[in-house]
């Protein structure tokens, strides 16, 4: 087997495998984010109306996400978020016109739950990512281990490119040289 199919053959293997690794990857994340979340899309405000959602906390060391997405209209809306604790304690409030994210520390066990009031005088669509992220941790600090398997996949993918390209150069150059010493053996 001439060297350039055996590069091109690795190079396949390595994007396949970096490829492979990415997506599952991704899927295990995305499933643990829509697992441990609340996650509300496309939820009608009227005027004076209000949006909830509710999402358990089972530890405290890490922090809650509050994430809200406004659909755009002609109107800027005014809203706010107020989030209780299981006790019904009020452990944050903000208003806001714009796309809006926030970290809350939880400070019992047990279920929170968030309001959103519109305050303004026309109809809002918003989605709602209320929960643990897992890639957010004590702190507030980002845990880059998670993405550990899409930075080995992309690595994988990216070697497996540069693998099919080096094989198809040293393939066609061995086909030239195949063909130039046919020519002039003639």
């Amino acid at each position: 087997m001439q060297r350039g199919y055996l590069i091109l053959i690795i190079g396949g293997a390595l994007l396949a495998s970096g490829i492979t690794i990415s997506v599952i990857w991704t899927g295990s994340l995305g499933d643990r984010i829509i697992q441990q979340n609340t996650i509300l899309n496309g939820v009608s405000i009227y005027p004076s109306g209000t949006a909830s959602a509710i999402t358990q906390v089972n530890d405290v060391s890490r922090p809650l996400s509050l994430v809200i997405s406004i659909e755009p209209n002609r109107a800027n809306p005014t809203l706010r978020e107020t989030v209780r604790n299981p006790n019904g304690d009020v452990i944050s409030t903000n208003q806001f016109t714009n796309q809006f994210l926030t970290t809350i520390k939880p400070d019992v066990i047990g279920k929170y739950a968030l309001t959103i009031d519109n305050l303004g005088g026309s109809l809002v669509n918003i989605g709602i990512l209320f929960g643990n992220l897992p890639f957010v941790g004590q702190n507030n600090q980002l845990n880059l281990n998670l993405f550990g398997g899409l930075v080995t996949g992309g690595i994988l993918a990216v070697a497996g490119i540069i693998a099919l390209m080096a094989g198809l150069v040293i393939l066609i150059v061995d086909r030239r040289r195949i063909t130039r010493n046919k020519t002039t053996g003639t």
